[in-house]
């Protein structure tokens, strides 16, 4: 239940957001859809024998990383499309 109100959270705070892709229940996040570009791909997962939420998340440290962020931050800044220079 926890993982599931996580979700939605998720669902609806990202919705439009062209780099932030939260899974459905189930799904994990892999490397192979990330690398080379701005994405990132997380999940929530419930461990009922330590009560905790578990997130797992993967993105592409050359992209995503400093390089990224900074196009994408300046772009954001100076009125730019979020996505230009990143897809």
């Amino acid at each position: 239940a926890a993982a599931d109100a996580v979700r939605q959270v998720w669902s609806e705070a990202f919705a439009g957001e062209p780099f932030v892709r939260p899974l459905a229940e189930g799904g994990l996040p892999d490397t192979k859809n990330v690398v080379g570009t701005n994405g990132i791909e997380f999940s929530v997962f419930a461990d009922p024998r330590v009560n905790r939420l578990i997130i797992h998340s993967v993105e592409d440290n050359l992209v995503k990383g400093a390089s990224g962020q900074a196009v994408q931050s300046m772009n954001v800044m100076c009125g730019f499309s979020e996505t230009a220079g990143l897809v």
